[in-house]
């Protein structure tokens, strides 16, 4: 015999990473997020290192593998999380076009997803401890990179202030 169930909610899904179906959930795409960047420099520092023994050639390759990554490969595959990332809260892939504006793109992070199936499919997986943790690191390495540098106080010393004088040996043109 065979039963049937009926009103069985959906089993959450796991989607391809790169296809635009599908949906993601904010710690998959913080994660995500911070491996695309930290893979991709630390695949750039290996890559310089070796290509540096190289000579020339391997200045111009090093400068091509840049330039596909940073340009090419990695802006696409942040397109693609944002897009999945609209779709967990029920939003079109056209607001990843917010990733052009600075700031106002963090707003994917914040942005709980809607719970159970919506129009985009079933809810995602959700995030193991890891994988948490992994996202909440993100925000703190940020941080702490910023007060590295220097923080508000490198801001504030940007500009110059009107006390004080251009150092400079020439002389003024007069006529």
């Amino acid at each position: 015999m065979t039963a049937i169930i009926l009103d069985a909610a959906p089993a959450p899904t796991r989607s391809r990473i790169f296809s635009l179906r599908g949906r993601l959930g904010r710690a998959q795409y913080i994660a995500y997020s911070l491996g695309a960047v930290v893979g991709a420099f630390l695949f750039m520092f290996l890559a310089g290192l070796g290509l540096m023994l190289s000579g020339q050639l391997g200045r111009l390759l090093y400068i091509v593998v840049s330039v596909l990554l940073f340009y090419g490969f990695l802006p696409i595959f942040f397109t693609i999380l944002t897009i999945k990332r609209a779709h967990d809260f029920n939003a079109g892939g056209w607001l990843a076009l917010l990733l052009l504006v600075p700031v106002v793109n963090l707003l994917f992070w914040f942005v709980p997803g809607t719970r159970g199936e919506n129009a985009y499919g079933a809810a995602p997986q959700a995030a193991s401890t890891g994988l948490k943790l992994i996202a909440a690191a993100l925000p703190v390495l940020l941080l702490l990179a910023f007060l590295a540098t220097g923080g508000p106080q490198a801001i504030r010393q940007t500009g110059a202030s009107p006390a004080t004088q251009p150092s400079t040996s020439l002389k003024p043109y007069t006529p």
